[in-house]
């Protein structure tokens, strides 16, 4: 066994699970400047749910990416100002803004989703569809028991 392999054994799932994060987060970026893009992951993870769900609350975009709702604000501010989205008060309630994307923002969108499609296939490349379904198995079990009331 060589040192770099016993070191993988000692590696804790904390490091592991954020080390491909990190991993996953630079190659979406790589692909997307490759292709001209200019998109962070989080931005992204920000757009789906604004795309999917027109006129989202930026309450139900941080429940959506299970974000926290400072950085969601800060995401959508930069979005904004890249003019990807607009915020458009709630007629009923106007301490709600709505998301909505803009011409500029769907263009964005579709241009990006084959970046998605080749950052996933190379995330997936040598992991069948079993194993890929045991992690997210996994990883919810680890959400849940986190989520979990320690008290």
């Amino acid at each position: 066994m060589t040192d770099k392999e016993a070191l993988q054994i000692h590696i804790n799932i904390g490091m592991l699970v954020g080390s491909v994060n990190r991993a996953m987060t630079k190659r979406f970026v790589q692909n997307a400047h490759k292709m001209g893009l200019d998109i962070s992951l989080d931005q992204w993870m920000v757009l789906g749910p604004i795309w999917r769900f027109e006129g989202v609350s930026q309450k139900d975009i941080a429940e959506f990416c299970m974000k926290d709702k400072t950085s969601v604000t800060r995401i959508i501010n930069t979005l904004e100002k890249k003019n990807l989205v607009v915020r458009v008060p709630d007629q009923i309630d106007h301490r709600i803004n709505r998301i909505v994307l803009t011409h500029q923002g769907k263009q964005l969108f579709q241009n990006v989703l084959p970046v998605i499609e080749k950052t996933r296939e190379e995330v997936r490349k040598g992991i069948s569809d079993e194993e890929i379904e045991t992690l997210k198995k996994v990883l919810t079990k680890i959400t849940q028991n986190l989520e979990k009331d320690n008290g």
